[in-house]
């Protein structure tokens, strides 16, 4: 594992394209169909790069035989003790083999050498997100909230 480079977004960008049909841009066009005449891709690949650029200097990749095969993004909040795990990603071939608990455990050793106090982490409660959950868990996540989104056809 190793930080991130310029050169590696679009190894990452793949990845996102691969393994993101779980999330709210998907969910909402299996249940309303397209959304703007886009696929559920076209909205989410450019939010989740956007973010991804802007904190590429909290970015890890994991690599396997001179492949990235897997990344994770993170926030620190300093003033709140409070560290954040943003992304976490596995390409659907290293899935199952240990690379998002590796990741994850990676963020939480860079969090106590930062001397932050918390960690957290969201993700969904749909039967997509139910592996991540099982990572987050895993490495000593404890849900404190949940929450639901709603939406309708107008």
């Amino acid at each position: 594992m190793r930080p991130a480079r310029l050169s590696d977004m679009p190894r990452i960008q793949e990845i996102v394209e691969q393994v993101w049909a779980i999330g709210a841009d998907w969910v909402l066009e299996e249940e309303f169909g397209r959304i703007g005449d886009e696929s559920w891709d076209r909205w989410l690949v450019p939010k989740a790069m956007s973010r991804l650029w802007a904190e590429i200097s909290c970015t890890l990749v994991t690599e396997a035989e001179g492949e990235i095969v897997g990344f994770i993004s993170y926030a620190l909040d300093r003033a709140r003790e409070v560290g954040s795990v943003h992304f976490n990603a596995v390409h659907a071939d290293y899935q199952g083999h240990g690379v998002g608990t590796a990741q994850v455990e990676k963020v939480l050793q860079i969090f106590r050498d930062e001397g932050i106090k918390y960690a957290t982490v969201g993700t969904g409660l749909n039967e997509g997100h139910a592996p991540a959950r099982r990572v987050y868990e895993k490495a000593g996540f404890e849900p404190v909230i949940e929450y639901r989104m709603y939406a309708q056809k107008l």
